[in-house]
């Protein structure tokens, strides 16, 4: 295993989003301390749209992180920010004891806080501090990229620039994943690529918004989800299904690293976390190749 490389065991991060209303944030807090209990590597909060999620993503970190001591990591969408507001924002993180950051571009054409690319606003706040960076990867190119030659570079430019891993927009052909990783490596990049799973709690919703991150559903998924009507816990049940086949073959390809979108849905994150972990405790053995070399 490369040096660069952390993860020598099975581990999973998860990410929530800024509740709205009490009900939500309510729900947000106890599932939060629920999975508590998984023993995250760390949770992160993303942004909302628009510029009032700032504070929303900022005070949400900092409650999450005094509510359950899992490491908690920020989202940084640079569009949403100057270069001055960015690093005034990130020295109230640190101070507040929020170590880690995702940095993304965040609204495609928007500003990048006043720097050129990605990888310069990473170099910027790496000599701020000695943040812990995540960066975003997409398996299946990015919608606004020339090519997938181009995606990979600019990949590895976040990597030299102090990116300390990449977790990838969510897919659910897990070849399209595995094809990326092996590219991604051969071009050049060093950093562990932590797939990202999300749990389908709205099949409508996610084909609206997978039609715009440009992630791809399978054929095979309309049936199942046509098949459930309006009966939610049949939904629920085709959901659980399918990420649970996809996490497990992930671990049984070698994967050490998951990263759960988890749509502030516990008892499918909960159920991807079981299914993920349940193969290396079940056939260890089988994972030894994984773990070195």
């Amino acid at each position: 295993m490369s040096p660069a490389k952390i993860f020598d065991q099975p581990v999973v991060s998860v990410e929530y989003f800024p509740p709205k209303g009490l009900s939500a944030e309510r729900s947000l807090m106890t599932g939060a301390h629920a999975l508590r209990r998984f023993e995250p590597a760390y949770q992160t909060v993303t942004f909302g749209a628009g510029g009032s999620a700032i504070e929303g993503s900022f005070d949400w970190s900092v409650s999450l992180q005094n509510l359950n001591e899992v490491p908690t990591a920020t989202h940084i969408a640079l569009c949403h920010f100057n270069r001055e507001s960015l690093f005034e924002f990130a020295e109230n993180l640190w101070e507040q004891g929020i170590h880690r950051l995702v940095v993304l571009r965040g609204d495609a054409g928007g500003q990048l806080a006043g720097f050129d690319s990605v990888a310069d606003a990473i170099a910027g706040l790496k000599k701020l501090h000695p943040f812990d960076v995540s960066v975003a990867a997409y398996p299946e190119v990015h919608p606004l990229a020339e090519s997938r030659d181009v995606d990979i570079a600019n990949l590895i430019a976040k990597q030299d620039a102090g990116a300390n891993r990449a977790i990838t927009q969510y897919f659910f052909n897990n070849e399209d994943f595995y094809r990326f990783r092996d590219e991604a490596e051969k071009k050049g990049f060093r950093r562990d690529i932590v797939p990202g799973v999300i749990p389908i709690t709205n099949f409508e919703r996610i084909i609206e918004f997978s039609a715009k991150c440009g992630a791809s559903i399978p054929d095979h998924f309309h049936p199942l989800f046509e098949a459930a009507g309006d009966d939610r816990a049949k939904h629920t049940d085709v959901a659980r299904k399918l990420i649970e086949e996809q996490v497990r073959d992930l671990a049984q390809n070698g994967v050490l690293a998951l990263h759960i979108y988890t749509l502030n849905r516990v008892d499918l994150t909960a159920d991807a976390i079981r299914a993920f972990n349940g193969e290396f405790d079940t056939n260890v053995a089988a994972f030894r190749p994984a773990l070195v070399g």
